[in-house]
């Protein structure tokens, strides 16, 4: 059942970047593009068909199981990071921007990436079915698995908090709506998968099944955005009016 869940999201994946196909060569754009590209690698990544066929040739080449998923959960981070990029483009000018994301962004992931990595080296963890499995190791594992949804955690309750302050901005209501689900799955995954460093209940399933309801939601909202903004060029459609424009930044 997971690896059709996980098939089915990579599907929706592949058309939202197909629909923003487009999208590539734009500043504003770009990073909601890159998101949702990393997302779909994080899905491949940790998926078990990736335990199996890519698990074994990096152990006998590192000498470190589950490498895949390691590089999965970094895609995860970088998703978020540029997601955040993208909305912080609504409320603040490129200067600025620039530098509230360096601060409140990339200096965090910078910190805490290595930590993350230093940590999965020094738990040399046994073979994991998928990147979100539960296993009994402990300790430095434990380690690895605060730091990556405390990450979480952090970079999500951003984006969130910035879903918010654009939700006034009528002309993406429905789409900052589908963003702001997507968030909320995103969030119940990773408090579901934190439980498991102070519990032995495996909830790879309640995790895998968030994960993908939330990356599906947000790759079908971004499509459907694009295709709106898209269609407003092609037909010459009057702008509406911005009665309530969102707060800038502080």
């Amino acid at each position: 059942m997971t690896s059709a869940f996980i098939g089915a999201t990579v599907l929706v994946v592949l058309y939202s970047l197909w629909v923003r196909r487009d999208t590539w060569w734009s500043r504003w754009e770009i990073g909601i593009s890159s998101g949702i590209a990393l997302e779909g690698c994080a899905l491949v990544l940790l998926s078990p068909w990736a335990a199996q066929t890519l698990g074994p040739w990096l152990h006998r080449s590192a000498g470190i199981w589950n490498l895949q998923q390691l590089a999965g959960h970094i895609c995860i981070v970088m998703a978020i990071a540029a997601n955040v990029y993208h909305v912080m483009g609504r409320l603040a000018d490129f200067d600025q921007m620039r530098t509230l994301y360096r601060q409140q962004v990339k200096w965090p992931a910078r910190l805490v990436v290595p930590a993350m990595v230093a940590a999965f080296i020094v738990a040399d963890a046994d073979y994991r079915p998928d990147g979100f499995s539960t296993d009994e190791s402990g300790g430095w594992s434990d380690v690895y698995w605060v730091l990556l949804c405390g990450l979480l955690l952090y970079l999500s309750a951003y984006a969130m908090r910035l879903l918010l302050m654009v939700r006034s901005d009528p002309r993406a209501k429905e789409t900052i709506e589908l963003y702001t689900a997507s968030s909320a799955f995103a969030l119940t995954a990773i408090f579901a998968q934190l439980s498991t460093t102070w519990t032995d209940t495996d909830v790879s399933s309640l995790v895998w099944l968030c994960v993908c309801v939330s990356v599906g939601i947000f790759a079908y909202g971004s499509a459907r955005s694009w295709r709106a903004k898209a269609a407003w060029f092609t037909a010459g459609s009057r702008p509406i009016a911005q009665n309530n424009p969102p707060q800038p930044l502080s």
